[in-house]
This record gives C-alpha cells, structure tokens and sequence, in this order.
C-alpha cells in the first residue's frame, strides 16, 4: 500500500492576540499521497492559508502557536524539527506558491537573483550555476526568452508573467509537495488556463503532489483528485472530488455549488449563503454553519458534530447528513472534468 508524502493529523493553531486566543485551524485532519493534488475551498478566513503556512512552519511565532496534532512529511514530524532542520526541506523538499507575486518578489533584485538563491542555497551550488538552472526553470514554466528575462525586475513584467516567476522559484528544486495559494488570483482565464495546465503536466511528468488552495469550484472540477472544503477553522467534508461534486453532503457544500453560474440558463440573480461568515474571535456555539443553515435544527445550537464518514471515502460534520438525498445541479462541471481527466490518461499513455 502506498505511503502518504504529507499526513496531518488533528491540527489546531492558535493566535494569543490582545483581545484573546483566535483559533483559525482546529483539529484538522489531511492526507496527501505522491503524484495526488488535494484541493482545499472554502470562504475566506476559513483557516486555508494558515493551515498552508503551518506546513511550512512560516507562522510567526509567537503570536501563532500550535497547540496540538502533528503534521508528518515522509513520516517527520515538521513542528517537532528544528528551524535548521526546516530550512533543509522548506524550498528543497516543500515548496510553496504565494497569493500574491507582486508582494512575494523584491522589487529591488533582479528575477534572476532571486530565483538563484533559492537554487545556492538549497542546492551548495555556485552562482554561475545558480543562474543556468534558474534559467531553465524559467524556460519549463513557458516564459520566453528566459536568459533574457533573468536580468530583468518585477515591475517589468505582467503579473501574469510575475506567477511564472514565483512557479519558477518554488520549482527550481524540484521539490516533492508544491503548495499552491490561490495560484491564479487577479489573473485574467486565458493567464489561469496556462498556469492551471503549467502545474497539471508538472505534476504528470515530475510525480510531484500538489496542495492547491482556491475559491474556484471550476478549478478544482479540472485539477483535484480529492477536496476538502473548511468552514470557520474546520473541515466539514472530504471526499474525491467525483464523489463530492455529484452528491454534497454538507449544506455549506451544497450552497457553494447553488451560488455557481450554470451554462445554458436564462438570466438569473445567484443563490447567496445567507448570513456572514463569523469572525474568529466569536465563533458561535455547536455547529459553526447552524446560523446560516436552512435546516438547522435545536441539537445545532448546541453540539458540534464530528467529521465522520457518510459513505465510503466521504466525511461530512453534519448532524443531519443522512436526511439529504439527491445531487446538485452541477452534471455540466462534472462532466467537464471527467474529459479532462481522459485526456490526461490519453496523453500520459501516449
């Protein structure tokens, strides 16, 4: 049976702020296996990022801490390393895809400078050789003319030009887990496309697993093997991404899907999820959807329910899960993805 490269187990992390302890991740539970991209979806302030950065041990702490669970890379337990031990796999072993290019790169240093070293540092080797493997990462991520681009600064380029370069870094040491954070944010669906294909022929010919973060349902229908959806710090379904694409289980799951445009519909104002997504610092109690939940219920109020298996291989923490039949209007994105899918096998078999 094969390993999994990244297993986390009943993670909670905390921030001790003024105002009191804010919990954005709690007991979260996470496999990810070799070659296997595992999306995780979820409003923002859900716990996505942390949960990302608590991988690569890049939380300040203090104010952050993690007050329980492990996080097991290749059987290590990262929080129980060393910070000289996580330099040896933070960038060589995992690597990680910020939000944001135009904050992630100094605008002072030339592309060139920065992606080498990542590359020296990581690698032992020297600068001359830094920059001809900066160069070809460069050229594998599609940007053309990549000698000449080594000399050039950020503000020179687009942003989409900008997430190549940041796709280049954290690829340049062929690392074995790539965390994606909303890799196609503020770009336009042409930039999206490419990059989205970019990292789906990476992983095919690298065997490399991917942890990819977004809002995009569409992104995940074309790039996940898994999902998992978190709500106020928790994940509250899991499942392959077939599985929860056909039948949600969770309401939460469900009103994402409802508030996705559909094809081939007249003209029509988008479902919403009533309410506002709490605030950290003031969860409410049982059920963290139960004040936004059309199907709340007394128990709700007043008993969190756990993460437990619906039907095989599909977790969901809802007291009433087994109540709901029926699948959600999303045949269309379904069937999409199935033909990318297909053509994934077609031209690995090729």
């Amino acid at each position: 049976m094969q390993k999994p490269l990244l297993e986390i187990r009943n993670l909670t992390v905390a921030f001790e702020t003024d105002a009191g302890r804010i919990v954005p991740v709690r007991d979260l539970s996470l496999t990810i296996f070799p070659a296997q991209t595992v999306a995780l979806v979820g409003e923002s302030g859900c716990g996505k990022s942390v949960t990302a950065l608590s991988i690569m041990r890049l939380i300040p702490q203090p104010p952050a801490r993690i007050l329980s669970g492990q996080v097991l890379f290749d059987g290590r337990d990262l929080p129980a390393l060393s910070e000289k031990q996580m330099q040896g796999i933070r960038g060589r072993e995992i690597a990680m895809i910020f939000q944001e290019p135009t904050t992630s790169l100094n605008p002072v240093y030339a592309i060139g400078e920065q992606i080498a070293e990542a590359i020296r540092l990581h690698q032992g080797v020297g600068r001359r050789a830094a920059l001809a493997i900066a160069e070809r990462s460069l050229a594998d991520v599609g940007i053309a003319d990549p000698h000449g681009r080594l000399r050039e600064y950020p503000h020179q380029l687009s942003g989409g030009m900008r997430q190549r370069v940041m796709i280049a870094t954290a690829l340049s040491c062929r690392p074995r887990l790539l965390i994606a954070d909303e890799p196609t944010t503020a770009l336009d669906v042409t930039i999206q496309a490419q990059i989205l294909e970019l990292l789906r022929k990476l992983r095919r010919d690298r065997g490399m697993a991917i942890l990819l973060i977004t809002h995009d349902l569409g992104v995940v229908a074309e790039n996940a093997d898994v999902v998992g959806v978190m709500y106020a710090s928790r994940m509250v379904e899991f499942a392959a991404v077939e599985d929860l694409f056909d039948r949600p289980l969770h309401p939460y799951t469900q009103g994402l899907f409802r508030s996705v445009p559909k094809l081939g519909r007249k003209m029509q104002r988008l479902e919403t999820i009533a309410g506002t997504v709490p605030c950290p610092s003031c969860f409410p109690s049982g059920c963290k959807f139960h004040p936004r939940c059309g199907r709340t219920r007394e128990l709700c109020s007043e008993t969190e329910p756990d993460l437990r298996e619906a039907s095989p291989n599909h977790w969901a923490a809802c007291h009433f899960v087994e109540n709901y039949s029926g699948a959600a209007a999303v045949a269309p994105m379904l069937a999409h993805r199935r033909e990318i899918v297909a053509g994934d096998r077609e031209e690995t078999a090729a």
